[in-house]
């Protein structure tokens, strides 16, 4: 939607980042600019990068920003893996005191990821607010107000649930266990993201990487709940759990409640996990007991296999509901979706191409507008409505308003999907 450019005041003598729309004539998109550069006015906080000013010079829209200095946390991921416990507290911590403070101003930011994280020195800093929103009735009232990049997209922003705050901590959870993990919770294409993110149990972080201290483990297991109502309710609640997981962390085993000092910390709610905690110990500590158990497991499994599929009913090999690998969800392809999650998918991958510049705003406008109307009305027309919006994105690959011919692929398979959705229900 926009560039940005370094910049100096010439009145105070400093360098600034001046933020420019890159498409004047675009109506919706100035509006989301003119939002964005109210939203950033009214949130002054030393972790949210400042606004300066805003207007139009020469039909060009433009936002003043602080010039932050540093990479952001994506690059230092890309760089470093993943950090330490106490560095990924630190960036969180700072983070939910941020978010704290904007859903307090009646903002949701909706787009938490490290590419919007800036780390200059010695601080962190919140940015592009460029599809944020203000909490009213209609925003949280939104059939279909599925934004956000695919790996840290909460379950009810998929859906096209009504949002608050607390889907801000669900990617704050994605965040945080990226950094400590080195990956995020669900990988795979956007469609087995988005059925992941709605269906599938984030993997317990102690899975991954034995070393993440237990604590954590439960912090993130609560952010990235499915239910907003059983994740922390709050930012401030977030900052407090992780400043009690790093104090924990470097306790004597023997009282994990108690600090090196003597000092008694309270563990907070919220870093317990509600569903046990699976824990993998090195290959060359199993033993030979635990081989033998194993193996004995292994065994049972094949021949009872073996007995079932050799019986006279037995069902023929089917390859339908694979996942696409150990550690990526199934695929919605082999599972029953709703419309509505059908529909999330559709968005999802719209706008997806929106962010990448292989899709116009007035396209994914169109096709999300489309949506909502055949979701709305749920009428016998509905597969008529569906073949009109995938006429659409095939008229939009020949005039240009989508770049990218897997990019209209990809919409259009979404649009199918979404389709036998409807079908289904009916």
């Amino acid at each position: 939607m926009s560039e940005v450019r370094r910049g100096e005041d010439v009145a105070l003598r400093r360098p600034v980042a001046i933020k420019l729309l890159r498409d004047p004539g675009d109506p919706r998109a100035a509006a989301r600019f003119e939002q964005e550069a109210q939203i950033l006015a009214r949130l002054q906080h030393p972790d949210v990068v400042t606004v300066f000013d805003s207007g139009v010079d020469h039909d060009e829209q433009f936002i003043v920003m602080e010039l932050v200095e540093g990479p952001t946390l994506r690059e230092l991921l890309d760089e470093e893996s993943r950090l330490g416990s106490e560095r990924a507290a630190e960036i969180a911590g700072r983070l939910a005191a941020a978010l704290d403070f904007a859903h307090e101003h009646g903002v949701i930011h909706r787009d938490v990821k490290p590419s919007n994280v800036l780390l200059p020195p010695g601080g962190v800093k919140l940015a592009d607010m460029g599809i944020a929103r203000l909490l009213s009735p209609e925003a949280l009232t939104a059939t279909m107000s599925v934004r956000g990049t695919a790996a840290y997209i909460s379950p009810e922003q998929v859906r096209g649930d009504a949002i608050d705050g607390r889907t801000d901590l669900y990617s704050l959870g994605c965040v945080l266990f990226e950094m400590l993990a080195g990956r995020t919770p669900f990988e795979g294409d956007l469609a087995a993201l988005s059925y992941a993110h709605t269906n599938t149990p984030a993997p317990p972080l102690r899975s991954i990487d034995p070393s993440v201290p237990e604590p954590f483990d439960g912090l993130v297991a609560s952010l990235l709940e499915k239910d907003p109502a059983d994740r922390p309710q709050t930012g401030d609640h977030v900052r407090r759990s992780l400043e009690a997981a790093v104090r924990q962390t470097g306790v004597a085993q023997t009282d994990p409640t108690e600090t090196a000092t003597g000092e008694t910390t309270r563990r907070l709610p919220v870093a317990e996990s509600k569903r046990p905690v699976r824990r993998v110990s090195p290959a060359f500590d199993i033993g030979l007991a635990g081989l033998i158990g194993v193996l004995v497991l292994v065994l049972v499994a094949v021949l009872v296999a073996k007995d079932r599929d050799s019986g006279p009913n037995a069902a023929p090999p089917s390859t339908e509901g694979q996942s696409l690998s150990t550690t990526t969800p199934p695929s919605p392809q082999a599972a029953e979706l709703s419309p509505q999650e059908a529909a999330g998918i559709v968005v999802a991958t719209t706008n997806e191409g929106i962010q990448a510049g292989e899709v116009s705003g007035e396209v994914g406008d169109e096709i999300s507008h489309g949506i909502d109307e055949i979701l709305g009305e749920g009428d016998e027309d509905s597969a008529e409505k569906v073949d009109e919006l995938r006429q659409k994105v095939s008229e939009a690959l020949q005039e240009g308003g989508i770049t990218s011919a897997d990019r209209a692929r990809a919409i259009d398979e979404a649009l199918r999907r979404f389709e036998e959705a409807l079908g289904a229900q009916e």
